[in-house]
């Protein structure tokens, strides 16, 4: 496979992207930062040839087919637009926009230009959550009747004061949810279907000195008629640590999508077979960015790149993105009482 790639934002993730490409046989072309050091600096440890403080000049690229927009939230929309409007087949990190409105139009623009719009949601790419998801289709779990889902992260005060946009409203659009516990959320979705909104709480007991948003969010969710518990938060002295319970009346399991994903319990006799038939994990192979990434930017961007070449369609298109943008907006809204803050249409 060959395609000409370019990583627009070059901070913490944008390792993962690189790689990926590099993985699936991609070819780098551009490595871009509104920091030119950043972006300078970013293409001499990843061996690409080309590097810009300037979206638009390697947007005006021809030869640039597919990019990464790997950026402050704030910039996802403005950016993914910009390149759609290029030609270019656009994979964006989580979450595809702040507003729903944003996340639509964008949605609706790839489908006018043919164009492929991805959000990364590497971890729906994991063995572990697509052996989980395949037992669900097959009904292992009878007939679903709860799930409970949780993160525990640190984030120290020094990783928002570093920052120009982490922690704030117009930056971020929030903290805890929308960056570190989306991924759960996400990967929750997936297995349960579309998810409403009983009611939220959100607190920044810990970090409101030094963050606009929230440190932790619970929330009680509804998945049809089955009820879904959600808590977030940032402010443990665990590093990272995920937890997804799903129960039915034939069985239930429990696994985090840490690195590796790791399968915790598996109940009923249906379900014991299944998960004994599960590969081991193999974790020789070193991480390309932050432990709690994983591996699967490699699988995501691969699905990426083969349907920018006019293969099939990808496992997570632009609906999803806007699903969960509409998610995340009605649980800031619950938590405040019906209301947002600082989040514009």
């Amino acid at each position: 496979m060959s395609t000409g790639h370019a990583v627009i934002g070059c901070g913490r993730v944008a390792p993962n992207h690189a790689d990926g490409v590099r993985a699936a046989n991609g070819t780098l072309l551009w490595a871009c930062d509104s920091d030119p050091l950043a972006a300078k600096s970013f293409a001499a440890d990843h061996d690409i040839p080309r590097w810009s403080a300037d979206a638009a000049e390697v947007l005006a690229e021809p030869q640039v087919t597919t990019v990464s927009i790997a950026v402050d939230h704030a910039q996802h929309a403005r950016l993914a637009e910009a390149a759609l409007r290029a030609g270019k087949h656009v994979l964006v990190e989580k979450p595809l926009a702040l507003s729903v409105a944003q996340a639509t139009d964008l949605a609706e623009l790839a489908d006018r230009t043919g164009l492929v719009l991805s959000v990364v949601s590497q971890h729906r790419y994991d063995p572990l959550v697509v052996a989980v998801r395949r037992w669900q289709d097959d009904g292992l779990f009878g007939e679903l009747v709860s799930a409970r889902v949780a993160l525990e992260a640190n984030r120290e005060p020094a990783y928002y004061a570093d920052s120009y946009w982490r922690g704030t409203l117009a930056g971020e659009g929030g903290s805890a949810l929308i960056n570190q516990g989306y991924h759960c959320l996400d990967v929750t979705r997936m297995l349960v279907g579309d998810l409403r909104v009983r009611a939220a709480a959100t607190s920044s007991a810990v970090l409101g000195t030094v963050i606009e948003t929230e440190d932790t969010l619970s929330a009680l969710l509804l998945a049809g008629s089955v009820p879904v518990s959600f808590h977030v938060t940032v402010a443990a002295a665990t590093l990272w640590r995920t937890r997804i319970d799903l129960v039915g009346t034939a069985g239930a399991v429990t696994f985090d999508l840490d690195h590796p994903g790791t399968l915790h319990r598996a109940t009923g006799r249906v379900l014991e077979k299944a998960a004994a038939a599960l590969p081991g994990t193999d974790t020789a192979q070193p991480v390309a960015g932050k432990s709690y990434y994983g591996m699967s930017h490699r699988r995501q961007i691969a699905d990426f790149l083969a349907a920018a070449e006019g293969g099939s369609p990808m496992r997570t298109g632009p609906q999803d993105g806007v699903a969960m943008v509409s998610l995340l907006r009605a649980l800031y809204a619950s938590a405040n009482g019906g209301a947002e803050r600082g989040v514009t249409a």
